[in-house]
């Protein structure tokens, strides 16, 4: 059910109006202004909470890498969803904590690193599911630059399709990592909400 709409544009090979608007203050004028001066996550933060304004209630917020940002994730501290996103393969750190010798020992690692070294040979099978994954909980810097640190606790949840639901093998960088602040939400359950992500 289509809620809402924005439009894009971008500031790299931005063609300008042949004109100037009559009246800066109307509504295609002040939509132009948006299209070329907000981000793609400050539209979708402005849209989302549009809705909830609107009295459109849901319990999760889907989407996909092209939102996997910290600004997106700092949108549930703003209100009640609860974001299960892809994440991009990028520099983004996360810090894990665990017990060595009796004494807590934290790392933070990328996605691509914390798979190299714990993911890749852990996979989990799930009865009925055509997919392995692995979840760990870890924590994230939500502060944005300059700002004190502000970690949270996160889920990731790493998810492969089975070798044996295709004819090609499965490789070994034909996997995606999806986040959720719940950290009670258990494997299944995030897999089978990112996977109507999937579907859209």
């Amino acid at each position: 059910m289509p809620l809402d709409s924005e439009l894009f544009v971008s500031l790299t090979k931005t063609i300008a109006p042949d004109e100037p608007f009559e009246d800066g203050r109307s509504t295609v004028a002040k939509r132009y202004r948006t299209a070329q001066l907000v981000t793609k996550p400050e539209m979708v933060c402005a849209m989302i909470k549009r809705a909830i304004s609107a009295g459109r209630l849901a319990d999760y917020f889907l989407a996909d890498a092209w939102f996997g940002t910290k600004a997106m994730i700092r949108l549930w501290q703003e209100t009640s969803l609860i974001p299960i996103l892809c994440m991009k393969m990028n520099t983004m750190k996360y810090r894990h904590t665990e017990m060595v010798r009796g004494q807590p020992v934290s790392q933070e690692l990328t996605c691509k690193t914390r798979y190299k070294h714990r993911v890749r040979k852990t996979w989990q099978s799930f009865a009925g599911q055509k997919y392995q994954a692995n979840t760990v909980d870890v924590e994230l810097n939500l502060a944005a630059a300059k700002d004190p640190d502000a970690w949270v606790k996160v889920r990731l949840l790493f998810v492969r399709g089975q070798s044996g639901e295709s004819i090609a093998p499965v490789g070994k960088h034909d996997w995606a990592v999806f986040l959720t602040t719940d950290t009670a939400l258990s494997a299944t359950d995030m897999l089978e909400l990112s996977l109507r992500l999937e579907a859209l």
